[in-house]
């Protein structure tokens, strides 16, 4: 499941490297910081509130940039993410 979040980190870095995304509408260092900091408290707790925030963010992304192979990877990582997610907590209920 981290995985996911490693691989959206790594997309964003190569979206702070290129100018040729419509970031107008997104705090990209935000947008990173969350992901780093959902990943790095992962196993303590996790907000909901947060993750409903960065998927938000990451449509966001999405929409203003047409969809691109760089930012539909992003959404569809963050999405398997939070589908594992919802799978692990119907399993510990």
């Amino acid at each position: 499941m981290l995985e996911h979040l490693e691989n959206i980190i790594n997309d964003i870095n190569m979206i702070k490297k290129t100018n040729k995304y419509n970031l107008k509408n997104i705090d990209i260092t935000f947008l990173e910081n969350s992901i780093i900091e959902l990943k790095m408290n992962f196993e303590e707790k996790i907000n909901l509130e947060k993750i409903k925030t960065i998927s938000n963010i990451i449509y966001q992304l999405n929409i203003d940039n047409t969809f691109s192979e760089l930012t539909d990877h992003i959404s569809n990582e963050f999405y398997a993410f939070e589908f594992m997610l919802e799978q692990k907590i119907k399993e510990e209920k």
